[in-house]
């Protein structure tokens, strides 16, 4: 995957800053069209073909996204679907701008930046569906699963603390003496545990090359930020722990992978860890299950106007990068990827019983466990 080389500086200190996109209230702004429309932000250094490549792994993952859904309703999918729909850029945009050694440790919203870390659609659908061909072998479900060849750190269910293991895994490339930076996704409610607090601070104490993405997407499960939180921007924290904070628009992908791309150049040249608020929005609920009828009445449809992928295409064509008729061949090559790889997992079988015992701890050290002789019937 070609990234970008830009060097636009956004300014690092140890108060929150402002990256361009985002009002002065801290709510999404943009740059609106000649009709008030909005696009994203045209400072950038990314190449036209770059910025195709970003759109095409935005299409892939609201594409993804859609047919779980439908294989969920069709009673082909193992548990539940958690959809990013409306946040899809900040995953996609930060995920882009890193390098291939690089790590992530994503939230289980943020399929756009397992997709642009290499990982396979056909993947994610077996592991949807708990097939014997998933990634777990159908231990677990959704993008439960970790992939360390292409830097990616399965999440854990109990959010804050991929935090401390995030940190960790800087820690041990440095002892290492590589070249990479860590990239831990997190939530507006996993900022407030104990162990978001306790893996950040060690992080800046030890000057690690670990961000962390705070997706501020209004709701903690059904909980409003401002119910759980005191800041009105996530990224004043940062100041408690001496380390740079700043605040992007969510909704615009060039400028999540701006941000990120200096964040990245600010740790990697030993700046120490990073804190970036996303100021974003949960169109759906926490699950599909989730009817989401604690919302304030319009609020969902304010945020469908400035839907991600929708504001990106139209960037795209008012600066004449693409015409719709490449969106659409775009589009076309998504959805028969998507095909195939649907095809492929609905394929596999299910896993044999007895492999559930296997390589869930080391058994090397640990062998496999089977239920007693004498508790068989």
């Amino acid at each position: 995957m070609k990234k970008g080389t830009q060097r636009r500086a956004t300014r690092t200190s140890t108060k929150a800053s402002q990256s361009r996109g985002v009002g002065s209230n801290g709510d999404e702004a943009g740059q609106p069209t000649a009709n008030g429309e909005l696009i994203c932000t045209t400072e950038t250094t990314l190449a036209p073909e770059q910025l195709l490549e970003l759109y095409r792994y935005l299409k892939l993952t609201r594409m993804v996204e859609e047919r779980l859904v439908n294989l969920s309703r069709q009673t082909k999918v193992v548990g539940g679907v958690f959809r990013s729909l409306g946040q899809e850029a900040t995953a996609v945009g930060t995920a882009y701008a890193l390098k291939p050694q690089d790590f992530i440790a994503p939230l289980i919203r943020d399929l756009g930046a397992v997709l642009a870390k290499g990982i396979r659609p056909r993947e994610v659908f077996a592991q949807y569906m708990a097939k014997a061909w998933g990634p777990s072998g159908g231990r677990d479900l959704n993008i439960h699963f970790g992939d360390m060849e292409r830097g990616f750190i399965g999440p854990i269910s109990h959010l804050g603390d991929m935090i401390p293991v995030m940190a960790g895994i800087v820690l041990a490339a440095r002892m290492q003496k590589k070249d990479l930076v860590a990239v831990a996704y997190i939530g507006d409610g996993g900022m407030s545990t104990g162990a978001f607090h306790e893996g950040l601070n060690f992080a800046a104490v030890q000057r690690l090359p670990l961000i962390i993405v705070a997706e501020h997407n209004h709701y903690a499960y059904s909980t409003p930020t401002s119910k759980q939180t005191a800041v009105k921007n996530l990224a004043d924290k940062a100041a408690g722990y001496g380390i740079p904070g700043h605040i992007v628009d969510g909704n615009d992908v060039i400028a999540c992978y701006e941000v990120m791309k200096n964040a990245t150049d600010f740790a990697r040249a030993g700046g120490g860890s990073v804190l970036i608020e996303a100021k974003t929005y949960r169109r759906k609920g926490h699950a599909e299950h989730d009817d989401q009828r604690y919302l304030p009445a319009g609020e969902l449809e304010e945020w469908e106007r400035r839907d991600p992928l929708d504001r990106f295409e139209r960037h795209l064509i008012t600066q004449t990068i693409a015409t719709r008729e490449k969106l659409d061949e775009i589009t076309s090559g998504v959805q028969r990827e998507i095909d195939e790889d649907v095809a492929w997992a609905e394929s596999s079988p299910m896993p044999e019983p007895e492999q559930s015992a296997y390589n869930v701890f080391d058994n090397d050290v640990v062998p496999p466990a089977f239920r007693p002789k004498v508790l068989e019937v």
